[in-house]
C-alpha cells in the first residue's frame, strides 16, 4: 500500500512535509496555501517528483496577487518553475513570480512515510 506526502514549500524558504495515507484533497491544501481556489501548474523539482524528467505539479493560490498585501515571492518555486520552463520550451509573462506557499504532493512508499 502506498501512501502520499504533501510538501508545502513557504515563502520564508522552510518545507514543511506531512504524511496521508491518501491522496490530499483541495480542502486540505486550502489551509496549507491559505486560499480557497487552487491554481495547478508544473515545476521541476527532481527530489519530489515521481516522474523520471523530474516534473511535478504544483498548486498555488490562484488570487494570489490580488489579495493585500501581496504575498511574498517563493523563490525556491518561482526558480523551479523557470527551470521546468526552460527544459520544455514554455514561457511566462517576463518578470512572472509565484508568490505564496506552494503545495506538491507526492506519492512515497509504506517505509518512506
Amino acid at each position: 500500500m502506498s501512501n502520499y506526502k504533501l510538501h508545502t514549500f513557504r515563502t520564508d524558504g522552510s518545507i514543511k512535509s506531512d504524511p496521508y495515507k491518501q491522496k490530499p484533497t483541495f480542502p486540505e491544501m486550502y489551509k496549507e496555501i491559505g486560499c480557497d481556489m487552487i491554481q495547478p501548474s508544473t515545476a521541476y523539482l527532481p527530489e519530489y517528483s515521481n516522474r523520471k524528467d523530474g516534473y511535478t505539479e504544483i498548486y498555488m493560490d490562484e488570487e494570489s496577487l490580488l489579495k493585500h498585501p501581496v504575498p511574498s515571492v517563493n523563490i525556491l518555486i518561482t526558480n523551479a518553475w523557470y527551470k521546468w520552463q526552460k527544459k520544455t520550451g514554455h514561457q511566462s509573462i517576463l518578470g512572472s513570480s509565484i508568490h505564496g506557499n506552494v503545495c506538491v504532493i507526492q506519492k512515497v512508499q509504506d517505509d518512506a512515510a
